[in-house]
């Protein structure tokens, strides 16, 4: 299913430590050689961005180092294929770079500040353990949130970036909204690339579809979440992206060989859901909910359908009935208040619509 609320991942851009370049500062030109002189790659900027107010930041300038096969990138003077090459730039060097919505290119900043094109494919987002959120003071929102659930955040979060396996588990779990999942999310990011590919493939294999149906695509902000995870981590993957026309082939199968196999509507239902098949999506989620009335994902399932076609009250009801019969679950709580907000939105546009 797809996720509950709605990720800003600039917070990843930035990563507790990102220069915000003011606003008048013009861009870095594309010439062989900066005459400004700037921070190296992997130093702190004074102009960074408290955690507090990492939702709030105009971020323009990402930390990046080369990801390809041949382990170097050709830094070029303009942006094409076959423009001059300026130099090369090896794996493992890390740089500052911008990216514009919808470009292929990305402009690249050297520490020895020389700068120029590269193709943006080749960019992988770099981190350090510096990245991670210190040890927070009373007020901060993504700790108060996981306080409030029994969860040390600086603890668990350092334990996730050293890839431990619960504790991973425990982290992708903590229920927050608003700010906190803002920021959240953007540490998620960090923690990812801290533990690598592999590690985190691991820590998806582990989990059920649902699960990880739920994990954004713009946890990689600037990048295409899809082709960006393909390219750089190529097994999570096969787990985040998964083929749903395969997934609906195997379930149908699965209800051949079982048409009393409650799951198997549900998880079919979920990748036509995936699929925005909502008509059918709806019609597996009533059969798995006829066969299994206790079946709480499904009624969570399908009040996501009906939020995404507008129809908030039906969704509602299905929220409520998933909260009855899993009233511990948080993650219910939270979407059942980002429905009702839906509706009211609706609501004050149709009111507005109607005034004029």
């Amino acid at each position: 299913m797809r996720l509950s609320f709605t990720f800003v991942s600039i917070a990843c851009a930035i990563g507790c430590g990102f220069s915000v370049p003011a606003a008048n500062e013009k861009p870095v030109p594309g010439e062989s050689a900066s005459e400004k002189s700037s921070p190296a790659p992997d130093e702190k900027s004074e102009e960074t961005v408290p955690r507090e107010f990492l939702e709030f930041a105009d971020v323009s300038e990402f930390r990046g180092v080369v990801d390809d096969p041949d382990g170097y990138v050709n830094l070029r003077k303009e942006k094409r294929a076959d423009a001059p090459v300026i130099t090369k730039v090896e794996a493992g060097e890390p740089f500052q770079f911008k990216k514009k919505e919808g470009e292929d290119w990305c402009e690249v900043r050297l520490k020895s500040g020389v700068s120029g094109w590269m193709d943006c494919s080749r960019i992988k987002l770099y981190f350090t353990q510096a990245d991670l959120p210190p040890k927070s003071e009373k007020g901060v929102e993504i700790d108060e949130r996981a306080r409030e659930q029994g969860i040390n955040y600086y603890d668990v979060t350092q334990a996730a970036a050293r890839g431990d396996q619960k504790a991973l588990k425990t982290f992708d779990n903590i229920a927050a909204d608003g700010g906190a999942a803002e920021e959240h999310e953007g540490v998620m990011c960090v923690v990812i690339h801290l533990i690598g590919d592999d590690a985190y493939a691991k820590y998806l294999r582990e989990q059920s579809r649902d699960f990880v149906s739920i994990q954004g695509t713009d946890l990689v902000f600037p990048f295409n979440g899809k082709e960006y995870f393909r390219q750089h981590f190529p097994k999570s993957a096969k787990f985040l992206f998964p083929d749903y026309d395969q997934l609906i082939r195997d379930f149908t199968d699965d209800i051949r060989r079982n048409p009393k196999d409650s799951e198997a509507y549900r998880r079919r239902g979920n990748a036509e859901y995936e699929k925005e098949d909502w008509d059918r999506a709806i019609a597996d989620f009533n059969r798995a909910i006829k066969l299994d009335p206790k079946n709480h994902f499904a009624y969570w399932n399908r009040a996501w359908v009906h939020a995404d076609k507008e129809e908030y009250e039906a969704a509602i009801k299905d929220m409520q009935k998933a909260t009855e019969l899993q009233p511990h679950e948080r993650a219910y709580q939270f979407d059942m208040e980002k429905i009702k907000a839906l509706l009211t939105s609706k609501m004050q546009d149709t009111n507005s619509t109607n005034s004029h």
